[in-house]
Parts: C-alpha cells; sequence; structure tokens
C-alpha cells in the first residue's frame, strides 16, 4: 500500500513541478504562494522516492532507544480453549502484560509494556514478546509478510522474545481462523522386515521457517531425566531452584548464545534457553513448555522478565 502512495505522491510532484515551472514564467501569485508550492513539490518528491520513510524510520529507531517499550503481542482472541492459537503455553497476552508491568513496578524500572498486533509499527519497541509459543500470527501465508516483518524488527537492532517451544512451528491464519502447519512436510522410507518399503511423513524443525533463517538446530531431548534439574547462571539466579522438564533443546553453535548453562546430549552441548543474534538485534528464545500439568510457569516467566528488561538496559 505505502508503494501505491508514494507513486500517487510522485505524480502529484509532477504535475506540481509543471504547474510551478508556467508560474516562474509569468506569476500571477504572490512570491510566498510559489515557495509554499515549491515546499509542497519537495515534500513529495522526498516521499516519494522513499527518503522521507527513511528519515522517519531512523527517527523512531532514535526514540526507542530513551523510551522503553516492551510491546506483547495481542493479535488473537485468548479464551478457555486455545488450541487453535497457541502451542505449549497457557499464559495469556494480558497475563505476560500484568507480569512485566509487576516486576518493573516493584523494580522501580522505567519502561512501558502495551498490547499491540502484527499490523503496528515495530519501530516503536525495544522488545517485542510473542506469548502464543509455538505459534505466531501471519498475516500472508504465501508471502510470509509477518514472518520477513520480524525479521526485519530483529536486523534493525529489536530484541524478539518466543516463550515457548519451537518459534514459528505453526502459523496463524486470520481467515480461516486456526493455526496451520508453517514447517514444509517431506518423506522419508521405513523399510519392515520383508523388506517392504513405506513412505513416512515428517516435518523437521530446521525446515520450519523461522528456524532456518536462524539456521538453528533442535532436538527432542532424548532422556528427559537428564534434564529435571537445570541450573541457571548466577548473573540471572532466581529466588528458587528450578527443577524442569526440558522437552527440546537447541544445539549449540556459534549462533546460538546460551542464557543458561548448557548440558550434554551424546557430547553435543544443548540449552532450553539462548539468545540467537540477527543483525543488530537478537531473538530470545526458550523451548521450555507451559501448562498446567508443569510447574514451571511463575519461575521461567520471572527469568525471561529479568532477561528482558536487563537487556534493554545494558
Amino acid at each position: 500500500m505505502e508503494y501505491i502512495y508514494r507513486g500517487l505522491a510522485l505524480i502529484f510532484a509532477g504535475s506540481l513541478v509543471s504547474v510551478l515551472g508556467r508560474l516562474l514564467i509569468s506569476p500571477p501569485v504572490s512570491t510566498p504562494t510559489i515557495s509554499l508550492l515549491c515546499l509542497v513539490a519537495v515534500i513529495l518528491i522526498l516521499y516519494g522516492i522513499g527518503i522521507a520513510s527513511i528519515i522517519a524510520h531512523k527517527s523512531r529507531l532514535l526514540i526507542r532507544k530513551r523510551i522503553k517499550v516492551i510491546g506483547v503481542l495481542n493479535d488473537m482472541m485468548w479464551n478457555s480453549d486455545n488450541t487453535e492459537i497457541s502451542a505449549w503455553t497457557d499464559i495469556s497476552p494480558v497475563d505476560w502484560k500484568n507480569a512485566i508491568e509487576t516486576y518493573i513496578r516493584a523494580n522501580g524500572i522505567k519502561i512501558k509494556v502495551k498490547l499491540i498486533n502484527t499490523k503496528d509499527n515495530f519501530d516503536w519497541y525495544a522488545a517485542i514478546l510473542n506469548p502464543y509459543g509455538g505459534v505466531y500470527p501471519e498475516r500472508s501465508l504465501k508471502e510470509h509478510a509477518t514472518l520477513n516483518k520480524i525479521f526485519n524488527y530483529v536486523e534493525d537492532g529489536g530484541i524478539f522474545v518466543n516463550v515457548a517451544d519451537i518459534p514459528g512451528y505453526w502459523a496463524y491464519n486470520p481467515l480461516l481462523k486456526r493455526r496451520l502447519d508453517a514447517t514444509p512436510q517431506i518423506y522419508g522410507t521405513v523399510m519392515d522386515k520383508f523388506g517392504h518399503i513405506t513412505f513416512v511423513p515428517a516435518r523437521l524443525f530446521e525446515l520450519t521457517p523461522f528456524m532456518e533463517k536462524l539456521g538453528l538446530r533442535v532436538r527432542n531431548s532424548e532422556n528427559q531425566n537428564n534434564f529435571s534439574d537445570w541450573s541457571f547462571d548466577s548473573k540471572f539466579s532466581i529466588s528458587e531452584q528450578l527443577k524442569i522438564s526440558v522437552d527440546r533443546v537447541a544445539i549449540v553453535e556459534k549462533n546460538v548464545e546460551p542464557i543458561i548453562k548448557p548440558q550434554k546430549i551424546n557430547n553435543i552441548e544443548v540449552t532450553p534457553i539462548f539468545y540467537s543474534k540477527y543483525g543488530d538485534g537478537k531473538f530470545l528464545i526458550s523451548l521450555i513448555w507451559f501448562g498446567q500439568l508443569r510447574n514451571v510457569n511463575k519461575p521461567v516467566v520471572d527469568l525471561l522478565i529479568k532477561i528482558i528488561t536487563k537487556e534493554l538496559y545494558n
């Protein structure tokens, strides 16, 4: 839509310049009026070629460095049955907003928190939190408009927080009002003892567009008993010792910065909470599952809030 407006601006600017040319040869109007028309023409040209948009974008980025605002995505209605809008989390956008506000008030931190949606301009927000876990709201499944908007936001220095599970594994379609697999399906083969081959469908985490863009490798934990007591780094210490069952972990590589002390699976370091840098910004990703049967909600929420607020004032 912006390209249409910019095109119209250039058309109007061209017409105005043509009129100004005739007025300058034989001006029937006052000099101040001609000056005003020249200014309007310059503004239209700057907007049409995109210069004004670039200046406005840079100005918003400067403002957000001084006025810290956290945006919590709230595109989808939260109710008693959220199977279509979320995955592996039972904490609503409003609950996240309230938890962050409670923490910043208690600690005297000057941060604002707003409920936003994917149509809003992300430039104003120092951090954006996706509370839907493995689901994210996608305005265009064909063009991945929201996904690209998120990555452009982080590239420009933003912090995007995914609170649970594989980020972007599901994409919510607002037209269908349901979530769809964002991860492409592939087929592998399985041979039985009689030599018969069966094609088996699978969706690999590495092929999820979100994961593919970040080059992340995630695995299901092979033995959850090994991950029932994960120790936290002292810089992000919390008041109680976490004893959590971790179902999925990221392999620690160059693009993965662990936030809590990694453990090993088959001599490979893995972690369930980590940073992944992208451009001038970073993603904060937690793979830990929330839910009524998992007594991890409050300590992990507290940890993520501490990380976000500390990051904004580094």
